[in-house]
């Protein structure tokens, strides 16, 4: 048996909601739908997405009664471990090692990202090359290096501090949504019609909704951050699962 220090029960009960939606609903829901649309159309997108969230739910499901089973974290890693061993814990640590890597990188640059749509004057400052047809500037190096810096000094702070804003960001966010929805409803040339045809031309309506099925997972994926923080949860694990 191998010794561990536990860690403090910090994270309140809505501080955990927040956590889970703020990183399964993330930038790529606001900058995406464009290509989303040109994809599938919206209707296609629309069912798709159902679609995948009821698969997804298969999966949170699952993470439900691991929580109440094993209240620690580590999420996956520790779940490999107990029920396969080191071997298979070690491969799962790695793999969601590179993954998490991958992600942090692709997050850094999202806030610069979305200066960049809203003002580009601001960002589209030192040029310094060009990947794929896409201009890259220093600013977006110091905007990125920046944001990663305050984030990261807030997870060294602990999980307390962190539970706090990541609620505060997803109350925001909700309001923000709603107050979008409401404004543009509104509008003289809203409707119900700025949104056909359903289907693209061109394309049957089962590939439309087949080819947002195929990416939906990515976009539902940050829920699994709820078990990797399960033994510091400041409420009974089993409500984890509701």
């Amino acid at each position: 048996m191998v010794k561990r220090k536990k860690l403090e029960r910090t994270l309140k009960p809505h501080w955990v909601w927040a956590i889970a939606l703020g990183a399964s609903i993330g930038w790529g829901a606001f900058i995406q739908p464009i290509n989303w649309m040109k994809e599938a159309g919206p209707a296609g997108v629309t069912i798709g997405f159902f679609i995948g969230a009821a698969l997804m739910m298969l999966i949170a499901v699952s993470y439900g009664f691991l929580i109440k089973s094993f209240p620690v974290s580590g999420g996956e890693f520790a779940y490999a471990f107990i029920s396969l061993g080191r071997t298979h814990a070690f491969i799962s640590g790695w793999f969601l090692t590179f993954g998490y890597i991958c992600i942090v990188a692709l997050n850094a640059s999202a806030f610069s990202l979305m200066i960049k749509y809203t003002f580009p004057q601001v960002i589209e400052v030192f040029h310094l090359y060009t990947v794929a047809g896409w201009e890259v500037y220093g600013m977006e190096i110091i905007v990125a290096t920046i944001m990663l810096a305050i984030f990261g000094y807030l997870n060294v702070r602990g999980t307390g501090l962190t539970g706090q804003m990541q609620f505060i960001f997803a109350v925001i966010m909700v309001v923000s949504i709603v107050v979008l929805t409401i404004t543009v409803g509104i509008q003289p040339g809203g409707g119900f019609s700025n949104v056909t045809p359903a289907f693209p031309t061109g394309k049957t309506a089962f590939a439309s909704i087949i080819a947002i099925v195929a990416i939906a997972p990515w976009a539902f994926v940050g829920f699994d951050a709820v078990p990797q923080a399960a033994e510091e949860f400041d409420f009974p694990a089993r409500k984890a699962f509701t």
